[in-house]
């Protein structure tokens, strides 16, 4: 590496550095207005989506997989394989069908 390259690294690892400072300064802001919250009036404290915004995120994304392929069809597949795994089971045994 030459002398600007480094230079160009050393204040990327710098802004990066930064950043993650400001994102543990909001976490623990938000982290002692939660414990306020749970102090002082508990009936009053946010939900977790709306203290974290970023959460809703994945929530949404977790809920959408699982409405994509419903219940029944995660029953319907863990059963059958289930079933698979008796009649493996039973013909390495020697008997069944």
């Amino acid at each position: 590496m030459d002398f600007d390259e480094i230079m160009t690294q050393i204040a990327a690892n710098e802004k990066r550095r930064l950043e993650d400072l400001r994102a543990k300064a909001y976490m623990d802001h938000r982290l002692s207005e939660m414990m306020a919250f749970a102090f002082n009036d508990p009936a009053k404290m946010p939900k977790v989506e709306e203290a974290y915004p970023f959460v809703k995120d994945e929530n949404e994304q977790a809920e959408q997989q699982s409405v994509s392929e419903p219940e029944w069809k995660k029953d319907q597949l863990l059963l059958m394989q289930q079933a698979q795994r008796i009649k493996q089971f039973n013909k390495d045994k020697g008997g069944g069908s």
